[in-house]
């Protein structure tokens, strides 16, 4: 397992409306992902939903990302750790 901080820019925190709830993105709890990516290695997101949201849209757009299954998974204490360490910034867990 490797962490890494995604690369964080201001606009991962640009508010987005959910485009099933027709609601705001939550900015404030923070969760975990899983996602199983096509073609990529699995991964463990950690930020916002806002956050989370933000990132995959980049890297669908820049890296062709693709999501075969995800699901919201346990936010372990040594994540939400590293999330706050690294400024509340979004990361990136590759499960290699």
């Amino acid at each position: 397992m490797d962490i890494k901080d995604a690369e964080y820019q201001e606009w991962f925190n640009e508010p987005q409306i959910s485009y099933w709830s027709k609601k705001p993105l939550d900015n404030v709890k923070v969760i975990c992902e899983y996602w199983s990516l096509k073609n990529d290695p699995d991964v463990r997101v950690v930020g916002t939903e806002l956050q989370l949201y933000n990132f995959f849209s980049k890297k669908l757009k820049e890296e062709g990302w693709q999501i075969s299954l995800d699901y919201e998974d346990e936010l372990l204490p040594q994540y939400l750790n590293a999330y706050n360490y690294n400024n509340k910034k979004p990361l990136l867990i590759n499960l290699i």
